[in-house]
């Protein structure tokens, strides 16, 4: 047996191990960090304390309160909270009574150990807690019947009033739906079109973990099962599911981004950050203690260098743009290496649904746009560099004739002297 953070062995005769107080690893002293909550001392592990300053920080810097705008949502989620005021009323009737019943439920439902620490620290001792969220949900519904909501509607409007004000909560809401597929609206999946479209979003984020890292075969059907059994709950609570640091980053960048396949992109780095932990007993609440901001952040670059090497050509061309036969042989290669790729992404996207297919094939055309643009560059900037050296040329010959005449006038002038120091 070993520490589940360092993995260092314990001693069979004397196991200085323990477990924390917070998420249930075993860990051993030195992963052991000891934390003050209220008047009680307690065990975490080092991650967990991590975990913790975070949400303190965040509550402290940016001023989180109950229903109040802070200085997260002002600065960064919305432009003019006074103009989402005037715009975003809430209803003063509740007109969907079930609503209310459902949010009892989720309130009474604690969620996993680091969220519901952070929920309790602003929601505590508030008696509108249940009368706010309700409001927002059943205005919610009235202006988007077609979304309709859930559960999980209801835990991601708890997250975000911690943030914000009823009134911006509604308007992040509707941004958010706004962007995703339909595939995840809580409304849509209660129909029969949704059974047929849940197999080809299965199919698409196989292909697309597939596509996006290199994974042995075994670790191919493990993520497969994965896939099948727990994908739509991931996307659903939007990552709610995992720590609240995690869950915060990924919102914050859903919120502030335009791309509607983030939400399939960052599902893709938690089955690569936790390709080895997928088959095993209780696999979300393991996930949730392994995932961590750094790793999504690594896996992140790691996607966009992939995604950065269809340059490698066009730098090539740049070495030598002199040469035209050179560059028009490295520009063939661009141009084929750009095929390859298409190639390969339409083997992949074959049998996929159309939105996530349109969405793809639309990437990859903004990338060849690029390409081509930059191949347009270099051409205009091989134009400028022949024109500077034909006018360093001219600059040359003109100086190099001054020179002529200058020597030949020094010669008459010296002529001139030594004819009359003769006489």
């Amino acid at each position: 047996m070993s520490c589940d953070i360092c993995k260092k062995p314990f001693n069979i005769i004397w196991r200085r191990d323990t477990k924390c107080k917070r998420c249930n690893r075993i860990i051993c002293t030195d992963c052991s960090k000891l934390q003050q909550v209220r008047d009680i001392f307690r065990n975490i592990c080092k991650v967990c304390m991590q975990d913790c300053e975070t949400i303190r920080k965040i509550i402290s810097e940016s001023l989180l309160a109950w229903n109040h705008n802070s200085q997260i949502a002002k600065k960064y989620w919305v432009k003019d909270v006074e103009i989402i005021k005037s715009v975003y009323k809430l209803n003063k009737e509740i007109k969907y009574t079930k609503i209310a019943r459902d949010v009892k439920t989720v309130l009474q439902t604690p969620m996993n150990y680091s969220i519901q620490e952070f929920l309790n620290l602003l929601i505590f001792s508030n008696k509108d807690i249940e009368t706010t969220i309700t409001n927002v949900i059943d205005t919610y519904v009235t202006r988007n019947p077609q979304v309709g909501y859930n559960q999980n509607l209801i835990k991601l409007t708890i997250f975000l009033l911690c943030f914000c004000k009823d009134y911006v909560c509604l308007k992040i809401l509707e941004d958010i739906y706004n962007k995703i597929p339909k595939q995840y609206y809580p409304e849509y999946q209660t129909t029969q079109e949704f059974i047929k479209d849940h197999d080809y979003m299965q199919h698409d984020a196989i292909q697309d973990v597939k596509f996006r890292f290199k994974l042995e075969q075994d670790q191919i059907i493990a993520a497969k099962q994965f896939i099948e059994s727990a994908m739509m709950n991931y996307k659903n609570q939007f990552f709610l599911n995992l720590t609240f640091s995690c869950a915060f980053y990924i919102i914050d960048k859903l919120i502030q981004s335009t791309d509607s396949t983030d939400i399939d992109k960052f599902f893709s780095v938690i089955i690569q950050i936790n390709i080895h932990q997928l088959q095993t007993k209780n696999s979300e609440l393991v996930i949730a203690r392994t995932t961590t901001v750094e790793g999504i952040k690594q896996y992140q670059n790691q996607m966009a260098k992939k995604r950065s090497s269809l340059y490698l050509s066009v730098d090539k061309c740049t070495q030598d743009s002199r040469n035209q036969s050179q560059l028009s042989c490295r520009t063939l290669q661009r141009k084929m290496d750009v095929n390859e790729f298409e190639a390969d992404e339409n083997e992949n996207l074959s049998h996929q649904s159309p939105t996530l297919l349109q969405s793809q094939k639309q990437e990859i055309t903004k990338l060849t746009q690029e390409l081509l643009s930059l191949e347009q560059q270099i051409n205009q900037l091989k134009i400028e560099n022949q024109q500077l050296e034909e006018a360093t040329v001219q600059n040359t010959a003109i100086l190099f004739h001054n020179y002529e005449n200058a020597i030949s006038d020094l010669i008459d002038q010296t002529e001139i002297l030594l004819k009359q120091s003769i006489k």
